[in-house]
């Protein structure tokens, strides 16, 4: 049995498979096979929470979903924009019953896209729930024993002759649709005079035109048109040889175009398989110059994606986005989901901000391992001697994983700083296993960093011979005879050579490899 928190973890999955299913249905044409798919995917995000025979009642709420008086991921501004959603149409209550199915999903979210106007008309969702016998999932009825009774009585009933769902669902008839291709026709029209106006006063007129334009067109038929209006808007928000009033309201409109409704279908397109490189390239850069006013969207896409590759391109994105999005991306540092709070981290780390540091620091505690490893990883991409000191003071503390990451960092980026450290760890006289594998990573270390004072020790290393810890001790004389090789210092040829005749044959063969690297490197 689940705690509290791993069931709101699991109803917070469930809610977001609803927040595909609109935007798929927002994007793809009706009978589209990839509509029925994303039902199927939301349906397998609610077994969990229904299994054994059991119902999800939910509290809706402007700002959330409530389950048992507590709200589900407060921190989830995804799901707070489907909870606020729901509420415009007028539901403050949701029950999904436990033989709830992909086809019921699929139209339930289907009838909540529908305009608010006809939604009241048809008596509400409920209503038009009821109409079409649509059982499994119910709108403001609180308690559970009159959801299953009047489910009883509802398929009781004969079918409504006066009522057909697909007339419901269908949003525009043929007069609206002659209206829509007109605004294509219209948008394509104003798109050629704005790409050839000189003026700036009529470049502003149009561009009061296009944006009202511009927000009816987020289908799939009309997505090129929408990629050629940002192109342009950002085109003249950044060319040097328009003026700077075109350039601020070519800001402005872009501002006014940064919502969400329009970021989502900005990067369903990105994310689309059939696009071409190019295309989606443009995407990245015209999402990534809308920058921080998209950021918390794209960070709970991010989230959210379970494609590999997709993911990347919403990844992409944030770090071109570069510093003006750092104040978005500290929000999500403390993310009750860990793998957000990597991702977040991550970003950070390709953005290689200075100011970021002390917002990773803390992470360095968290309880997810996975977490400190990628703040290591973090910090390593960071540098800087902020970054140095925090490796440094890791690679000495009791955290047996997060220290071997931290040497390997600290060689990885030839830090002469922390060659005092590693030394100071090959110094112990600890022999066990870990201790072992963790000298072997300053020796590593130190000869990446080439640093000639670390040679003493190492030579000492290879020199040493223990009989009782033969074993362990060859691995540290093996490891020395590798570092030195990196060092390449003519000091340590009489060392190396009479190590090649050592009468163990691996470190013979290390000495040698390592000898043949400074006859290279002096060569």
């Amino acid at each position: 049995m689940q705690n509290a928190n791993e069931f709101h973890k699991l109803i917070a999955t469930a809610l977001i498979g609803v927040v595909k299913q609109i935007k798929a249905i927002r994007y793809y044409p009706d009978k589209h096979p990839a509509l029925q798919a994303t039902a199927e995917e939301s349906l397998r995000g609610f077994e969990p929470v229904l299994a054994d025979n059991r119902h999800l009642l939910l509290t809706v709420r402007k700002e959330g979903f409530l389950f048992n008086d507590n709200q589900i991921a407060k921190s989830s501004q995804i799901l707070a924009q489907l909870a606020n959603f729901c509420f415009a149409r007028r539901i403050q209550h949701l029950t999904f019953l436990a033989d709830l199915n992909s086809s019921d999903l699929h139209h339930f979210v289907h009838y909540l896209l529908l305009d608010p106007q006809i939604i009241q008309r048809q008596g509400g969702i409920q209503s038009i729930l009821e109409k079409a016998r649509l059982t499994t999932i119910w709108t403001n009825v609180r308690d559970l024993d009159d959801v299953l009774k009047r489910r009883k009585e509802i398929e009781k009933l004969p079918l409504n002759p006066d009522f057909d769902p697909a007339a419901v669902l269908t949003k525009t008839d043929d007069a609206e649709n002659a209206k829509a291709h007109i605004d294509a026709v219209s948008l394509e029209r104003l798109l050629d005079k704005m790409e050839r106006e000189e003026n700036d006063a009529r470049f502003q007129h149009f561009i009061q035109e296009l944006v009202p334009l511009l927000r009816l067109q987020l289908i799939e038929e009309r997505r090129v048109l929408v990629l050629r209006a940002f192109l342009l808007l950002c085109r003249c928000a950044t060319n040097k040889r328009y003026s700077q009033e075109r350039k601020n309201n070519a800001l402005q409109a872009l501002d006014q175009l940064a919502t969400n409704e329009m970021t989502d279908f900005l990067a369903a397109y990105m994310l689309g398989a059939n696009n071409e490189q190019k295309t989606r390239d443009t995407l990245v850069q015209i999402l990534a110059f809308l920058g921080n006013k998209v950021a918390n969207q794209l960070m709970d896409l991010l989230a959210n994606e379970r494609t590999a590759s997709k993911r990347k391109l919403l990844y992409k994105v944030m770090v071109r986005n570069g510093a003006t999005v750092l104040p978005v991306i500290y929000e999500y540092l403390d993310d009750e989901r860990w793998y957000v709070t990597r991702n977040a981290i991550a970003i950070l780390g390709d953005i290689r901000s200075q100011d970021s540091l002390q917002h990773l620091t803390p992470l360095l505690q968290h309880e997810e391992i996975r977490v400190r490893r990628e703040t290591i990883r973090a910090l390593t991409k960071i540098g800087g001697n902020r970054a140095i000191k925090i490796l440094l003071q890791t690679a000495a503390a009791d955290d047996q994983e997060l220290c071997r990451q931290a040497i390997l960092s600290l060689g990885a980026i030839r830090t002469p700083s922390a060659v005092p450290t590693l030394l100071k760890l090959l110094q112990k006289s600890d022999w066990s296993q870990r201790a072992v594998d963790l000298k072997k990573d300053a020796i590593r270390a130190l000869g990446e960093i080439r640093d000639p004072k670390a040679i003493p020790e190492l030579v000492k290393i290879i020199k040493h011979k223990s009989w009782l810890r033969r074993q362990l001790n060859n691995e540290l004389r093996m490891a020395a005879a590798a570092a030195l090789g990196d060092i390449s210092d003519e000091s340590t040829r009489n060392t190396l050579e009479k190590a090649t005749h050592d009468r163990t044959a691996d470190v013979a063969r290390a000495a040698a490899q390592a000898l043949k690297q400074l006859d290279k490197a002096i060569a």
